[in-house]
């Protein structure tokens, strides 16, 4: 993996598009053009954990999002990529506690830690 993502700037353009556009149809234009970058490039060398998790921050259905979420999670966890084990656990744990499945947050929240103390050493 590279050190910075690919698609790196075009993924940040879009997510300050959705941030900041006041207009519905420009921000799902924006959000569809982040879904379709995640699409191509899954399962190549361009797949990384910063486009999904990116993608699932802008993603409104709760299932949705948790599913992308994994996806972000299991690409971070396949290539060690610490940064984005804690920050992608900590999102899932947090979506979880939102459904009040606090065994399930905990899992995530474990893997959250541990991941962070592995940064540490």
């Amino acid at each position: 993996m590279a050190f910075k993502p690919p698609f790196h700037e075009q993924i940040l353009e879009l997510a300050l598009t959705m941030t900041n556009e006041p207009s519905t149809k420009v921000y799902w234009e924006a959000h569809n053009k982040l879904r379709v970058i995640c699409e191509t490039h899954k399962n190549s060398a361009l797949d990384h954990p910063f486009q999904w998790e990116t993608l699932a921050d802008f993603t409104v259905d709760s299932e949705v999002k948790l599913a992308v979420y994994l996806k972000a999670l299991e690409l971070a966890q396949k290539y060690n990529l610490l940064s984005y084990v804690v920050s992608v656990a900590t999102e899932i744990s947090e979506l979880y506690l939102e459904q009040n499945d606090n065994d399930h947050a905990m899992i995530y929240s474990k893997i959250a830690k541990t991941a962070t103390l592995q940064m540490e050493v």
